[in-house]
């Protein structure tokens, strides 16, 4: 499938913006797995990370297992009704909409326009979010910041 459209990227923050409202979440690093592990009332069922298969988690750059497991987060966002509600359930079998949403989660739009412009490098970027560096400039591309 093709990268999402500018109009599914704003669904996608408007669903972070909520996100990150009902963990209390106001800098980074999300808490991706707690997230995961301990939802919010009518959210999706809760994730036991411990009894999951390997599998599926990248370990090809720094933070790439903690990307495996934000898009699982964002699968299961799309899964559930909390996600249904928010005009997400569309994405759940498109793999790069839910890239594109695992990047939202960890690097939300509202964090990353509070870190200044002269701060934006990459490797900054990386470190602060805990997302690889490849992600890190993905996701900028995604909203029309530039690095520094």
């Amino acid at each position: 499938m093709p990268e999402p459209t500018s109009e599914v990227l704003t669904l996608f923050e408007r669903v972070v913006a909520d996100l990150m409202a009902a963990f209390d979440v106001e800098r980074p690093p999300v808490p991706i797995e707690l997230m995961l592990q301990r939802p919010r009332p009518n959210m999706w069922r809760e994730v036991n990370l411990s009894e999951l298969s390997l599998s599926f988690i990248s370990i090809e750059q720094p933070f790439s297992p903690r990307m495996s497991v934000a898009r699982l987060l964002a699968r299961h966002m799309c899964r559930c009704a909390w996600g249904a509600e928010r005009g997400l359930a569309p994405y759940a079998d498109d793999d790069d909409a839910m890239r594109a949403l695992a990047r939202a989660i960890a690097m939300p739009r509202h964090m990353l326009e509070e870190v200044p412009e002269a701060q934006r490098s990459v490797l900054t970027l990386s470190t602060r979010f805990e997302v690889p560096e490849k992600d890190a400039v993905l996701r900028l591309s995604e909203l029309g910041l530039a690095t520094g």
